[in-house]
This record gives structure tokens, C-alpha cells and sequence, in this order.
């Protein structure tokens, strides 16, 4: 009997590895040598014929060399280039600052004339040569927070000493107001350099300088003109009192406490129109000023207020009481009795008394050998002495002494010689309407 075979038990097909093997032909792995031998061949063919030939080494190297020398030379340009906007920005520093330097000068200049123009104004207005009004001011012409700065100025204040900074924000253009609708959403807007805008403002500013000295000059011109009208017009009003106003003296000083050493003011007419101008100037107004101390000095006002007639002028008329020819020293006003009689000058009572035929008389003694006599008077209000001014109330209307009726008898004397006061009248009623105008 054969034996039978037994049969091997049935395992189950899960957690079985299959191992798979793989036969490489033999002309298969000859192949691929001797592809890799072919590779190997060609590869070292090609780079020993590359390094066996000059030629071609040589134009590789020379064409890394010239890209080579061409980097550096690009950056070689932009370095002289940084190194040109560095010199511009150091010019157009310098160029600033040198800007600024002469607007600071020209406003140190524009600040003493106007200290000049003001110093006359006042002078003027307060002879009452000048309307009463506002001083001419000086425009500010720099602003402490404008961009416009430089070092090395230290004088002024408006002007920080710093170094040129560009403005954080631009100023307003002229025209900028027209194109303010002009810009739609998209569009980029062009912005100036700070090099352009800190020009713009220096232009400007020397713009604004330009206009102030030229109104100071138009001020001057003004001032000079008025005063050589005023002028004529005094001198023409004090000729007809008949005195030589060259030789008389101006007295008295200036109320008040003044007073210093005296430093004249230094002036060339060649350095330009507002020295001349000022040079002219100067004499006329010392002469002005002088005239108008004279008119003040002297007896122009009227004795009583109001319009009054004359009853009896200077000069040769019929005595009232004689009813002959007779000499009449002086004008007679009529008026009410007991009407006020002023003083028609400032000075000092020299008589204050009963005097003869003058009735209650009051002498009024003035500048330049000039006096003043008031007469027949009801009431006598001052004392021998007492010093009086332009207005002053010396006494009361009436009739004593030689006299027919209530009336003013006043005379102007000169060295105790009697002259005709109406001269003197009609002078100061000219100079009244001359300084009312001024005023």
C-alpha cells in the first residue's frame, strides 16, 4: 500500500507577507553599462576639449570680466551721483542761508526806518501838524513758524538759528484756490521739492519786505510833502504881523521829564531814496516845529470868545470926549458887560491895577518883547505874577476909566511900543483855519 500523503493545514490568507523576486537579464545590465560607459566618455571628451582650448576659456573669462567691470562702474556712477546731490543740497544750503542772512539785514534795516517814520509821525501830531490816527505799523514779515531758517542768525527773533529744514506741510500757492476742484480721486497730485517750497517762501518774504519799504518811503514822501505846504502857509500867515520871525527865540521846554545825550542821527542820500528823503525832511520839520513854538508864543488869539465888532480901530481917530484928532494905541471890542476877556497868549501878569485913563487894566508880558494890555475892565481875576495861559479868564467886561460904555480895550505892544493888534488877529484867524486842518 502506498502511504497517503497527508495534507498540510489551511492557513488563513490575513498577516501573510508575499516576497516577490525579480530576474535582470544579463544583456540588459551590459546595456545600461555601457550607456553609463558612453556618458563618462562624452563627459570627459567635452570638458578636456573645453580645457584644451584657450580660445574659448579666454572669451568665458573676458566676458565675466567685463560684466564684472561693468557692475562696478554702475556703481561708481551712483556714488558720484550721491556724491552731486550731496554738493547740490550743500549749495542750495549755503545759498539759503545766505538768503536769509540778507532779508535778516534787510528786515534790521526796515525796523530802523520805521522806527524813523514813527518817531516823525509823533512829532508831527503832537505840534498838531498831523492828523490825530493810527501810527503806521510795521507788517510782520516773519513768523516764527515758518520753515525759513538758517544758522548764524541770531539777532532777530522771527528767525530761529537753526539749519535749513524742509516745511512739513507747503504753503499755500497763489492760484491754488482756482485748482482746488480740479483734482479727481485717482489722480496723483504733484509735490513740489522742499529745495522749491523753501524758495517760494524766501520769494515771499522778500516780496512783503519790497511792499513795507515801499509804503515806508510812500509815508515819508507824504510827510515831507504836507510839511513843506504847512510850512509855507505859517510863514505866510506870521508876515503879516510884520515881525522878523528868523531872529526870534522860541522859549520854554517840554513839559514833562526828558532829556539825554545827544546822538545825531548818521544819514547818506547816496544810499538810496528814503535817506534823501529823510535829509529833506529833517530840515523843513525843524523849521516847522520851530514855527510852531513861535505861533503858540505869540498873541494870535482872539480876547473874547465869540465874533465881537470893532468900535474903534488903531490909529489916528476923533477923541470920543475932545471930539479932536488923537492917537488910539490900541482896537475896541464891543460887548456885553461882564463878558469874559481872555488871554491872547500864554505869559505873565506884569500889572493887575486901576491905571488912569485904562480903568482896571491887566498887562500880560510874553516871549520876544511882546506884551498884551486889556482895559476898562469891570472886574480884575488875576494877581501880579501869576502866570497865564492861551484862554485864561484875566477879567470882566466893563467901562471904567476914560470910557463911553462897556467895551474891551486891547493892545499889542512890542519893546513897550504900541503896534496894531489886528495884524496879529487876522494872522492867527488864517492859522487857526492852517493848524484846524492839520488836526
Amino acid at each position: 500500500m502506498h502511504p497517503q500523503p497527508q495534507t498540510a493545514p489551511t492557513l488563513p490568507a490575513s498577516g501573510l507577507i508575499v516576497h516577490r523576486t525579480y530576474t535582470v537579464r544579463r544583456s540588459t545590465m551590459l546595456i545600461g553599462l555601457g550607456w553609463l560607459a558612453l556618458m563618462t566618455a562624452c563627459s570627459g571628451t567635452a570638458g578636456w576639449y573645453i580645457l584644451s582650448n584657450d580660445d574659448l576659456a579666454a572669451r568665458l573669462i573676458a566676458r565675466e570680466t567685463t560684466r564684472q567691470y561693468a557692475y562696478e562702474d554702475r556703481i561708481a556712477a551712483l556714488r558720484a551721483d550721491i556724491d552731486r546731490y550731496a554738493s547740490r543740497a550743500l549749495l542750495d544750503q549755503d545759498s539759503v542761508e545766505s538768503r536769509v542772512d540778507e532779508l535778516a539785514t534787510r528786515q534790521a534795516e526796515l525796523e530802523s526806518r520805521q522806527s524813523l517814520v514813527t518817531a516823525l509821525t509823533d512829532t508831527l501830531q503832537s505840534n498838531g501838524l498831523l492828523p490825530a490816527g493810527k501810527l503806521p505799523l510795521r507788517p510782520r514779515v516773519a513768523k516764527p513758524e515758518e520753515p525759513v531758517r538758517a544758522s548764524g542768525v541770531t539777532s532777530f527773533a522771527p528767525i530761529v538759528p537753526s539749519k535749513p529744514t524742509p516745511a512739513p506741510e507747503a504753503p499755500p500757492l497763489r492760484g491754488a484756490e482756482a485748482n482746488a476742484g480740479g483734482w479727481q480721486s485717482g489722480e496723483a497730485q504733484a509735490e513740489q521739492p522742499p529745495a522749491k517750497r523753501v524758495e517760494a517762501s524766501l520769494e515771499k518774504l522778500g516780496a512783503a519786505m519790497d511792499q513795507t519799504s515801499a509804503a515806508q518811503l510812500d509815508a515819508l514822501k507824504d510827510m515831507d510833502q504836507k510839511v513843506a505846504e504847512t510850512q509855507k502857509k505859517l510863514r505866510s500867515a506870521l508876515a503879516e504881523t510884520g515881525l522878523d520871525i528868523s531872529r526870534m527865540a522860541v522859549p520854554g521846554a517840554a513839559e514833562g521829564g526828558m532829556g539825554g545825550p545827544l546822538v545825531p542821527v548818521k544819514l547818506d542820500a547816496s544810499t538810496g531814496p528814503f535817506a534823501a528823503t529823510l535829509m529833506d525832511l529833517q530840515p523843513r520839520l525843524t523849521a516847522l516845529v520851530r514855527l510852531r513854538g513861535l505861533v503858540e508864543q505869540m498873541p494870535l488869539a482872539r480876547p473874547m470868545s465869540g465874533d465881537h465888532d470893532f468900535t474903534s480901530n488903531f490909529g489916528y481917530r476923533t477923541d470920543p470926549f475932545t471930539r479932536g484928532l488923537a492917537m488910539h494905541t490900541g482896537v475896541d471890542f464891543r460887548a456885553a458887560a461882564g463878558s469874559a476877556i481872555l488871554a491872547t497868549a500864554p505869559g505873565k501878569v506884569v500889572a493887575a491895577e486901576y491905571n488912569g485913563g485904562y480903568g482896571n487894566m491887566v498887562e500880560v508880558e510874553h516871549a520876544n518883547g511882546l506884551s498884551t494890555r486889556y482895559a476898562h475892565m469891570s472886574a480884575i481875576s488875576v494877581s501880579v505874577g501869576q502866570i497865564v495861559k492861551t484862554g485864561t479868564v484875566l477879567g470882566r467886561v466893563g467901562t471904567t476909566g476914560r470910557s463911553t460904555g462897556p467895551h474891551l480895550h486891547y493892545e499889542t505892544r512890542i519893546n513897550e511900543e504900541p503896534v496894531d493888534p489886528t495884524r496879529f488877529l487876522n494872522a492867527g484867524s488864517k492859522l487857526a483855519g492852517i493848524l484846524q486842518a492839520s488836526l
